[in-house]
């Protein structure tokens, strides 16, 4: 009975994409998963454009509680990289039954995490704003972030729920729940933000709402529908610590590293201020919403990487896996040399749209410069994503993890001295991130080359299963 439903489920569409052509693979995946990307960006943008008409204290406190809401981001789609790189490996090992335990234990995970992140971002809120230097934003800074505590479940599950169907080759299905939520967010926005007279914790609840929109579509479909290869059964949601080992071996380490850049944030947010005062920071954390746009191809590589090169890496074809990592490199650098030239094109109306307000006006020219600035460091820092991507893939997140963690204290330095020494201001911090975040990026597509040899060297040498 269990050999005929795994006959049956590797006929599904998205078996066959990962266990075929690995270029077609990561250009199949990736397609929907870069349009999932660009709307949950766009998101954030559209909360930076209407929020900016409430003026600089409301922007302010975005940039505030903005590294916080991307750590339980950082945390759901770590996790949802675990579990796309544990269940496609079970696809290249043909173990039908283990991905069903994974997928069951990754909601175990995510309720026990999500309720532990909550408590804890809820009883540190206030000191939390105090450290990074928001004491005259408290009150619009805790309107925002205590929804977004509150909502830390759905925001980890969406991250989940995503990664899952990623790692069964469903991309076009996460990007639908992904796409659905951030369209529910952009409605809601004006809606709650104006209509509903919410100030700044409108735009926290409509993000909220999103959330729990896109991880109820994910259920409906692994609940009603017959095409998916993962199943939930009851007896997997009792603690299986094997499966759970799996996906946080990958998804832990890729956790902790996406809560490292946002955790190091906090700090540079307040180095920002000291820098550029307030509306430095509000220009920053707009620059970059929007620069995150540009990245999106190298992002979108990336997390097709995971499922194609983690189904190869079930399978030990490390040649497929070579090749995966050389196109994704080739292909997603190309595209943002174009990206960003655009980018760079497009500072002056850029400006004039975010800055609109009488007291954010004198941040005019910064923020163009900025802008050029990031567009010129942007191509080589998105070389992050896809090396990476294929650590996690041959399970040595640990590697990308300490990789990130380096590059993360040495920025860190880098605007400390800006602000406290060289006195630089927005243009001293554009340099900053020139020399550390794009050189950070050749680094680590090195780095992942050679931990790539490595681990084929080790299983060429050992032993053929019996």
């Amino acid at each position: 009975m269990s050999t005929m439903v795994v006959s049956m489920s590797e006929g599904t569409e998205g078996v066959r994409v990962l266990l075929g052509d690995q270029r077609k693979g990561i250009l199949t995946l990736s397609v929907p998963i870069a349009i999932a990307l660009f709307v949950q960006n766009l998101n954030n943008i559209v909360d930076s454009f209407w929020v900016a008409d409430l003026g600089q204290a409301p922007m302010a406190a975005l940039g505030i509680v903005y590294p916080l809401y991307c750590i339980l981001i950082g945390i759901g789609n770590g996790l949802g990289i675990g579990v796309s790189a544990a269940i496609a490996r079970k696809i290249g090992m043909k173990d039908h039954d283990g991905a069903n335990g994974v997928a069951a234990q990754s909601l175990v995970l995510t309720l026990i995490i999500s309720v532990a992140m909550s408590a804890i971002l809820i009883a540190t809120a206030e000191p939390t704003i105090h450290l990074m230097g928001g004491d005259d934003m408290m009150d619009a800074s805790l309107s925002y972030g205590y929804p977004i505590y509150l909502g830390a479940f759905f925001i980890i599950l969406s991250g989940v729920m995503s990664g899952m169907l990623r790692g069964e080759g469903a991309a076009r299905r996460s990007m639908v729940i992904q796409v659905a939520g951030a369209v529910v967010n952009i409605i809601l926005d004006p809606v709650l933000i104006f209509w509903c007279d919410m100030g700044v914790a409108g735009a926290a609840w409509a993000t909220v709402i999103a959330f729990i929109i896109s991880s109820v579509m994910a259920f409906y479909w692994y609940f009603s529908s017959r095409d998916m290869y993962v199943r939930f059964e009851r007896r997997n949601l009792r603690p299986r610590l094997s499966y759970m080992k799996e996906i946080l071996n990958v998804g832990l380490p890729e956790s902790i590293e996406l809560t490292v850049m946002n955790f190091f944030n906090v700090f540079l947010n307040l180095f920002v201020i000291a820098a550029e005062g307030d509306g430095g920071l509000a220009v920053y954390t707009m620059v970059w919403r929007i620069g995150f746009l540009l990245v999106i191809p190298a992002q979108a590589m990336g997390g097709a990487m995971v499922a194609v090169c983690s189904a190869e890496y079930g399978m030990k074809e490390f040649d497929m896996i070579r090749d995966a990592y050389n196109f994704a490199i080739r292909r997603s650098f190309i595209w943002l040399i174009g990206l960003c030239i655009l980018f760079a094109l497009m500072a002056y109306p850029l400006a004039d749209i975010f800055l609109r307000t009488d007291d954010m006006a004198y941040m005019h020219r910064p923020m163009i410069e900025f802008t050029y600035t990031m567009a010129f460091f942007m191509p080589f820092f998105s070389l992050v994503y896809v090396g990476s991507s294929l650590m996690q893939s041959i399970e040595k997140a640990g590697q990308a993890m300490f990789n990130t963690l380096f590059r993360n204290i040495l920025v860190t330095i880098a605007y400390a001295l800006v602000a406290y020494v060289f006195f630089g201001g927005l243009a001293g911090i554009g340099v900053s991130l020139i020399f550390v975040e794009g050189l950070g990026g050749i680094a680590m597509v090195i780095h992942g080359k050679i931990v790539l040899e490595r681990v084929a060297k080790r299983e060429s040498r050992a032993p053929a299963p019996a």
